[in-house]
């Protein structure tokens, strides 16, 4: 199924932790524990995302087609199911999206982040990205690799 746009998502209060993975893949994903069921059915009546969610549709967005309802309780398997359904690429948007508030993530120059990291992380690291919109610093530290792993075992490639 070919998109002229990335899909993208709203996820419900359950699914909180699913949400940071879709972002840490590039999706853009709205969440927030407050949003309500109505301000989720308006998302999905406008078409622009898909609400993803676990339990019975009919019951709360009655008549509605963009609501995948997921099986697990496990996030990773959630995240599984997402990919699969969606088809999404996995590779191509890492890192391009604020874990913490959906933002874009840029670079930005050194010295600009000088005040807001540690020395020692300053001294140690020469490339910095922040989020455009909660200003998150970023950098590439040992812990991308661990996620990096992570994620490779969560979402095996596809067989050739």
């Amino acid at each position: 199924m070919a998109q002229s746009s990335p899909v993208r998502f709203a996820a419900d209060r359950m699914l909180g932790r699913l949400a940071r993975m879709l972002r840490l893949l590039g999706y853009d994903t709205l969440y927030s524990p407050e949003m309500s069921s109505s301000q989720l059915q308006q998302i999905t009546r406008s078409g622009e995302r898909v609400v993803l969610t676990r339990g019975r549709v009919e019951k709360r967005f009655p008549r509605l087609e963009n609501v995948f309802s997921l099986k697990s309780e496990d996030a990773a398997e959630q995240l599984r199911e997402v990919v699969r359904r969606f088809s999404l690429d996995t590779e191509q948007g890492l890192f391009t999206r604020c874990t913490l508030c959906n933002g874009e993530i840029e670079r930005v120059e050194k010295a600009v982040v000088e005040p807001a990291v540690e020395p020692k992380i300053f001294q140690l690291y020469q490339e910095f990205s922040r989020c455009s919109g909660c200003g998150h610093i970023y950098w590439r530290g040992s812990h991308i690799d661990r996620i990096l792993k992570k994620l490779a075992l969560l979402l095996p490639k596809p067989e050739d």
